[in-house]
């Protein structure tokens, strides 16, 4: 050591110190901090540099006030530099921006495995839902979304299909995460069984079944023993059923039910209780030109051919009657092999439609005048 250095003062020590050599920390970096002082609006921390960082009110208003009870002298934080060492000296940091990077991460985790997680909705706008995620704002385009009517502070399973963390974009899905949900519940399935379910909405060609979180369609053909025009004249949305399970299609996201095989079988119904030259008390369930159609109280239809309704003396079954009217017929044929039933109206005397309409409780006075006319004649 020469002369020079020796003499030099001590107030050169600092400079001697801003000469030494470290790596400056750069914007975005993660640093880990102690923290030093708590203030009212700022935090001071050391981040093992030659100067501490801050933590200005600007970034403590995004802190819970939980978190804030834990930042005490002594506690050990990560922190991302906002503003690496200006001319002032300060080394601004951000606790918020730093929690925020765990859950870009933890976003990404939640992408790459393809799992499903909760986000709270806290608003909308015209394309769709946001929702929060941890510290951040993710979006639920209207077109990922399963169901609409979603309110504030409502938590929704959604999964995460894309991010940008450039442009401060997450996108969620809660279709995405319902057909993941439906597709663990369907291998859980299994062809045959039998399991009970809520009709959740009605089509013309059929009423679809919420199985526990997976829906399944029963065919209109399927639902009832009777021919129906629309799933609704068996069916009623919230109703209880019991459904069968006939095929699981895991790929394209179906599972076809079955009722009709589970109900009470309508042709050994009828036939343990009604034989030929019964009376039935039915109701008309479709009109042609070759006759009407009858449905039994069992839920058996049988035809009335319009050769076995002459006593009517009309040119068309449409001149006498219309769907859901009700008719008294005889049994005229049970076809065991065919499972058919021929009916009649012809051999249902005056004296069976009178008894039949008291019963129903109509008005009888009229055929009652007729009657008495008729045997005064």
């Amino acid at each position: 050591m020469n002369a020079q250095e020796i003499e030099r003062p001590e107030a050169a020590f600092g400079d001697l110190l801003d000469e030494y050599s470290y790596q400056m920390p750069q914007r975005g970096q993660i640093l880990e901090a102690t923290v030093i002082d708590v203030g009212a609006s700022e935090i001071l921390l050391d981040v093992g540099l030659k100067r501490d960082a801050i933590v200005t009110r600007k970034d403590l208003i995004y802190l819970d006030d939980a978190l804030l009870k834990k930042l005490k002298p002594g506690k050990r934080t990560l922190v991302y530099v906002l503003q690496p060492f200006s001319h002032s000296g300060q080394l601004v940091v951000s606790i918020n921006k730093a929690l925020e990077l765990e859950d870009w991460q933890r976003a990404q985790d939640l992408l790459e495995r393809q799992e499903t997680v909760s986000a709270v909705c806290i608003g909308s706008n015209r394309g769709g839902l946001l929702a929060r995620f941890g510290r951040l704002q993710g979006f639920i385009p209207n077109s990922h979304l399963y169901n609409k009517g979603h309110l504030a502070g409502e938590t929704l399973q959604v999964k995460v299909i894309e991010i940008e963390r450039q442009r401060n974009r997450l996108v969620l899905s809660q279709r995405a995460a319902v057909f993941a949900e439906k597709r663990e519940r369907m291998k859980q399935m299994k062809v045959g069984d039998e399991v009970a379910g809520k009709v959740v909405h009605l089509t013309d060609f059929g009423a679809f079944v919420d199985l526990n979180g997976a829906d399944g369609l029963v065919h209109i053909s399927n639902i009832a023993h009777q021919h129906i025009k629309h799933p609704s004249e068996a069916l009623e949305i919230g109703q209880e059923i019991e459904v069968r399970i006939t095929d699981i299609d895991i790929e394209r996201e179906r599972i076809s039910l079955n009722r009709k095989v589970l109900l009470p079988d309508p042709w050994q119904t009828f036939t343990a209780r009604c034989q030929v030259g019964d009376l039935i008390d039915g109701r008309v369930t479709n009109v042609v030109d070759y006759g009407i159609f009858v449905a039994t109280p069992t839920g058996m239809e049988g035809l009335v051919h319009i050769s076995k309704m002459r006593r009517l003396e009309m040119s068309h079954p449409r001149d006498q009657f219309q769907a859901g009217d009700e008719a008294l017929v005889r049994v005229l044929d049970i076809d065991h092999r065919r499972r058919r039933i021929q009916l009649d109206i012809d051999s249902v005397t005056p004296d069976d439609r009178l008894a039949w309409m008291q019963e129903q409780g109509h008005d009888v006075t009229g055929l009652l005048e007729e009657a008495a006319d008729e045997f005064e004649e």
